[in-house]
């Protein structure tokens, strides 16, 4: 077996074999249900909070705004497999420092990070799955049970039906969508603008304070989103509107109200990570930055 190989044995090439019967799929429904609920205690044991999409238990470690992975995007990351359980077993990694705490072989490991293209390298259901809920620069762990993984298959030190947990981090994302996104932002007038490590292009139009709201802050004052033609996306109709910015409210919005200082207003430029992503909405195309303007009244 080749370096390259036993490397990439376990992560992105699903074993072929052969299956000459089937289980009842009572009986699968009921192992799936035990494993989630095993791996439900698992994350609760860690007081994380998860979302869940596709069978896929995603919980965010390092949040960030860098753009979401989409299906044929070229990929790369870094990672460590292992099992959902009181003493992980590590069974895989790209990362040499968790090989060698792991005990695993690092002569017959690459550390590099891995590069997929999302939707045609052919990954375990799950990884593929799990990936699509990941982001650029954010830490995530994704988590899905046997069904989705390796199944009945004895993999390297992986008993069969083992559920699995990935940590991931991605360092490298791009498709299409992005690449449009990057040209359209190109010819934006941003003169003026400062772009923040957010991603966010900023520009203040009244500082009247050195009093500036955090990201927890309840705070009062008006906003409109347009597209970058004009076209009107959301307004607050109301003045001295109160927002909390703990809420779940777009990522442009969190971040540019905490840069604004009391009695102050700024416009920014917010690109799709930061607002209705690679899905849009009604209005609002996949990959679409948007235009804000706001003022900022009071802080509570």
């Amino acid at each position: 077996m080749t370096r390259f190989f036993s490397f990439l044995y376990s992560l992105v090439f699903v074993p072929i074999v052969f299956v000459m019967f089937s289980c009842d799929n009572s009986l699968e429904d009921d192992k799936r249900f035990a494993e989630e609920k095993k791996i439900e205690s698992y994350i609760a044991a860690k007081k994380w909070k998860y979302t869940k999409s596709q069978g896929v238990y995603h919980i965010v470690i390092e949040p960030s705004y860098g753009y979401e992975v989409n299906v044929d995007d070229t990929v790369k990351f870094w990672f460590k497999g292992y099992t959902p359980q009181t003493q992980p077993l590590v069974f895989d990694t790209n990362i040499k420092s968790e090989a060698i705490t792991a005990s695993l072989d690092t002569n017959i490991r690459s550390f590099e990070p891995i590069s997929v293209i999302v939707g045609k390298t052919d990954l375990i259901t799950g990884l593929e799955r799990g990936l699509l809920s990941t982001r650029l620069n954010q830490k995530s762990t994704i988590i899905f049970t046997s069904d989705l993984g390796f199944k009945s298959q004895i993999i390297g030190p992986l008993s069969a039906w083992s559920p699995l947990a990935y940590d991931i981090q991605i360092i490298y994302v791009n498709g299409k969508g992005i690449q449009a996104e990057k040209e359209l932002l190109s010819t934006l007038s941003l003169s003026g603008y400062n772009q923040f490590n957010s991603g966010l292009y900023f520009k203040t139009l009244v500082n009247n304070t050195a009093v500036f709201p955090s990201s927890s802050s309840i705070v009062y004052g008006w906003y409109k989103c347009t597209l970058p033609d004009g076209t009107l996306v959301e307004e607050v109709t109301t003045e001295n509107k109160e927002i909390d910015l703990a809420d779940n409210i777009l990522g442009a919005l969190k971040v540019g109200f905490t840069l604004i200082s009391e009695e102050g207003s700024a416009e920014f430029v917010a690109p799709s990570p930061m607002c209705f992503g690679k899905n849009g909405n009604t209005i609002v195309a996949p990959y679409q930055p948007l235009v804000f303007s706001v003022r900022l009244d009071s802080i509570k």
